[in-house]
């Protein structure tokens, strides 16, 4: 009676545990880099266009040749693409994506509106202008990034909720993660922008901490 009970309990322990194990190494193993491309009706790139995955804008563009490129645990199941005046499309989540944009006409989902939109309203706030009076990216974001900690050229993430304070973000410029940001010029940054919880999950493990997306301007922005 005692063994009988003793197996009971290890095949119900079994079920309870082990699908989660599984669950865990399968979405490390997943994890990919979706890379698109987005034209328009007559083939040609098109460079600005919003990307969001999931309903989730991400603060990524496309750059001058019409491609972006973003991190997926493998969770990711749709990707839309987005330019006000050319048009929008979405996909399954794939490896490699390519979108053509043929209906400047069709309406925009309402909620890629408002958060291009957001981020005109922000980037409208910031004017080269008032780029031009700071002397460094680590002063300007200081100013221009509410919710961090600036400290010569350390930034850290205020965290309530933390132990120690605060966490160091990822950062992302033009959507591509790059571990130093010394090199931006405050006079070339369109936009910039601290990514929280969700908005930051599309980065895996590495946007946790939160992320810090910079947008430079491009040969467009500058006509």
């Amino acid at each position: 009676m005692k063994s009988r009970v003793l197996l009971s309990t290890v095949i119900f322990l079994s079920i309870i545990f082990l699908p989660s194990y599984g669950q865990k190494a399968e979405k490390g193993k997943n994890r990919i880099t979706i890379k698109g491309t987005v034209l328009d009706a007559s083939k040609k790139a098109v460079s600005g266009a919003y990307v969001f995955v999931d309903g989730y804008g991400i603060g990524v563009i496309t750059d001058e040749n019409g491609k972006f490129k973003v991190r997926s645990d493998g969770s990711a199941r749709d990707i839309l693409v987005a330019a006000p005046g050319t048009g929008f499309a979405m996909k399954p989540a794939e490896e490699k994506l390519e979108f053509i944009l043929s209906n400047p006409t069709e309406a925009i989902p309402d909620f890629a509106m408002k958060y291009i939109d957001d981020n005109k309203a922000k980037a409208e706030k910031s004017k080269p202008k008032k780029m031009n009076t700071y002397t460094d990216i680590y002063q300007m974001i200081r100013h221009e990034v509410p919710g961090v900690l600036v400290n010569g050229r350390s930034i850290v993430v205020q965290q309530p909720n933390s132990f120690f304070g605060g966490t160091t973000p990822l950062f992302v410029v033009n959507g591509v993660r790059v571990t130093s940001i010394d090199y931006i010029n405050p006079q070339e940054v369109k936009s910039i922008q601290l990514l929280k919880g969700s908005y930051a999950n599309i980065y895996g493990d590495e946007g946790a901490n939160g992320v810090i997306s910079i947008t430079l301007i491009s040969g467009g922005d500058r006509k």
